[in-house]
């Protein structure tokens, strides 16, 4: 699709395959800046402001994404996702249920919990500010941007050498 309406633009279908590829791949690599630049700053995760918590809690189930839990001073029931951003486990999921455990999260996101001083699982950022700029590299589009340009200028110099040589 990209290909064919360059194609109709004066002059590109003359060009070296190289050449096509370096200027499709640098109008991609535009599409991407122009995408990063307009989402930089403008997701908000609902962390703005936020504060570790600490609790003991026993796990009550291990469920897509999340661990319920109840609190053991008084009762009460919630659920913290895991989101592998803000929190690396080091035992596995099924282990978990059952469990009393020592738990700090941020905003119903799990961050870290100890079983016994074990460390079962570890904190991947400490306060809110990391936490939502651990969100923003992983949904930027700043990869695609840098591969995008990448192949440019890659292309770009395999047919300088290919025009050099006799």
């Amino acid at each position: 699709m990209i290909r064919s309406t360059l194609c109709s633009l004066r002059n590109f279908s003359t060009l070296a395959p190289l050449l096509q590829v370096a200027l499709v791949s640098f109008v991609l690599g535009l599409a991407f800046a122009l995408i990063e630049a307009w989402t930089c700053n403008l997701q908000d995760y609902g962390l703005e402001g936020a504060s570790p918590d600490g609790l003991m809690a026993r796990v009550v189930a291990v469920e897509a994404g999340a661990l319920l839990i109840e609190e053991i001073d008084s009762g009460e029931r919630q659920r913290l996702r895991l989101n592998r951003d803000f929190t690396q486990l080091k035992v596995p999921l099924s282990q978990l249920s059952g469990q009393v455990l020592a738990l700090s999260h941020l905003r119903g996101y799990l961050l870290s919990c100890l079983h016994d001083d074990q460390e079962w699982c570890r904190a991947q950022c400490s306060r809110a500010d990391q936490c939502q700029e651990r969100l923003r590299q992983r949904e930027s589009a700043l990869g695609m941007l840098c591969f995008a340009w990448f192949t440019s200028l890659a292309c770009l110099l395999l047919q300088a050498l290919k025009s050099r040589q006799p």
